[in-house]
């Protein structure tokens, strides 16, 4: 390796061992963060609500379309609960969170609104069987059983 490459490595290397800490999750000042966020969530519904429309056109009734068409159906659904959960979560009051040991273990609803935020926190049951829709699909096609 040159010296060109040995630095390069060694950087690579430097950053990986002794890089601060990083967060899962970046918070930003403001409303900054959540209208990112919020504007990516209409994306991909957006993209998902085209190529849907695009597997209905061209695509026949075979059972791993099927399944592609329901991850995008549920897909489209998660996203519509994720943007309407964020924007929930900006009115819910952060005394109707009971914390012990820094975590939350309960929510006091108040109100309707407050049990539609808490119904968005169960996303992931939308969110996992798109994931196996999706698989199942990928694992049919894979298996030459039809064509992708």
């Amino acid at each position: 390796m040159g010296a060109i490459g040995s630095r390069l490595a060694g950087g690579v290397l430097g950053a990986v061992l002794f890089a601060g800490p990083a967060a899962a999750v970046q918070a930003h000042a403001g409303l900054e963060g959540l209208v990112a966020h919020e504007f990516g969530h209409a994306l991909f519904a957006a993209g998902m609500v085209v190529v849907g429309a695009m597997v209905v056109r061209r695509v026949g009734r075979a059972p791993a379309w099927a399944r592609f068409r329901a991850f995008l159906a549920l897909i489209i659904l998660w996203n519509a609960l994720a943007f309407f959960g964020h924007l929930l979560d900006l009115r819910v009051s952060p005394g109707q969170f009971a914390v012990r040991n820094g975590r939350v273990v309960a929510f006091a609803p108040q109100v309707p609104l407050d049990w539609a935020y808490y119904l968005t926190r169960f996303d992931h049951l939308v969110l996992l069987p798109a994931l196996w829709c999706l698989w199942a699909a990928l694992r049919q096609w894979h298996a030459g059983e039809e064509e992708p």
